[in-house]
């Protein structure tokens, strides 16, 4: 069925995009690109003599141009309804490498389908290969296309603006407001090799506690307040994810398979989700610095569970004497001045065991002193003017 728009409405719109079908995974990405990355309004036609009569700015995503508007050529990823290995040609793009190549349009790349493809996990719906029971960087299109450390669907956002600013110029955009969202997981570390080490460790204080007449330190309360303490002087407010999980939007931890993990999620009634990234490899899973609605695609419709994509875990390093906090610093503010310029969000998750007061926590706290120090100005700096 073809979606037809009252033409008299679409004075109301900013934007007028002609689809010969208006299908789910176009209607969802569309919107998530242009509303909630660009800030703009946009409307959709399947109607041709609608679209050729609307005065608008107006742009087709279709097999081929209408007239002589500004044409984006669509590849079948969007088109599609079933969960398929896609075939997937790259190309060269500026000074990278960018998949759902395309010809005759205005972008050498379908950007819609791949950031569909990057923001839908559309890739860990497929068969997985290694003996990892859930889905690596390693195996992710980004990595194998050194995209994974650029939120490149903000970015290529950013090039679509610029590209419609210069067709239209009087298109509005209203503007983004970058956010640093640290969060401190009061849960103890369950990733990996540290699930089995946590699970003895519970073990032990529970005879402890039953056998001996010594009381068990809780350290939560001294780490909830380095956090503040350090974070004071700067324009940092951490949230603090309590250990007693009563809280089911407070979900920071544990690794997830979709999608089982998102479902499960939805009927325990979470509305946010907080475990979207790689916990040994910094980065964008899914492509973007812009929280998300997770798109089902078993059921082809978007959710009301909010992703917030994580850039950083701490939960696949261990904070020793090795781990050189000026190397990973850098390393993060590289990412994290990506994430400013592109005005997103970014989020980063420390944990309770990485911050307490003691040996264990030293490195841990000294990691997240100089982040603050090197990501962010005091408001009396001269510079943050």
């Amino acid at each position: 069925m073809k979606y037809r728009l009252n033409i008299l409405n679409l004075g109301l719109m900013k934007l007028l995009i002609y689809v010969p079908l208006l299908s789910p995974r176009i209607k969802y990405i569309f919107n998530f690109i242009f509303t909630d990355v660009l800030k703009t309004q946009i409307g959709f036609s399947s109607n041709l003599a609608e679209f050729k009569q609307s005065s608008i700015p107006k742009i087709s995503y279709a097999d081929h141009p209408v007239s002589n508007e500004l044409f984006f050529r669509n590849s079948e990823l969007l088109l599609s309804h079933t969960i398929v290995p896609p075939t997937i040609k790259t190309t060269v793009f500026g000074d990278t490498i960018v998949p759902f190549a395309v010809s005759g349009s205005a972008l050498p790349f379908d950007l819609f389908a791949a950031s569909f493809y990057f923001v839908s996990r559309y890739e860990e719906y497929l068969p997985q290969q290694g003996e990892h029971p859930y889905f690596t960087a390693e195996n992710s299109l980004q990595n194998k296309l050194k995209l994974l450390q650029i939120p490149v669907i903000d970015a290529w956002a950013l090039i679509l603006k610029n590209l419609l600013l210069k067709h239209f110029p009087d298109l509005l955009f209203f503007k983004r407001e970058f956010a640093f969202k640290p969060i401190i997981c009061m849960q103890p570390d369950l990733h990996k090799s540290g699930r089995l080490m946590h699970l003895a460790d519970m073990v032990f204080k529970k005879i402890k506690a039953r056998f001996s007449k010594n009381e068990i330190i809780d350290t939560s309360q001294g780490v909830r307040q380095y956090v503040l303490d350090v974070q004071a002087p700067y324009a940092a407010e951490a949230m603090f994810f309590s250990s007693d999980c009563k809280n089911v939007d407070e979900a920071c931890d544990g690794d997830i398979e979709l999608p089982d993990t998102y479902l499960k999620s939805i009927r325990s009634g979470a509305n946010n989700d907080y475990r979207m990234g790689y916990a040994s490899t910094p980065g964008f899973r899914a492509g973007t610095c812009t929280p998300f609605y997770w798109y089902d695609l078993q059921l082809e419709k978007s959710t009301h569970l909010l992703i917030h994509p994580i850039a950083f875990n701490d939960a696949g390093y261990k904070m020793d004497k090795h781990f050189n906090v000026p190397i990973k610093v850098q390393y993060l503010k590289n990412l994290f001045d990506t994430v400013k310029l592109l005005e997103g969000r970014f989020y980063m998750v420390l944990h309770q065991d990485n911050l307490s007061d003691g040996e264990r926590g030293k490195t841990g706290r000294k990691f997240y002193k100089e982040m603050l120090m090197n990501f962010l100005t005091l408001p009396q700096d001269v510079r943050a003017k």
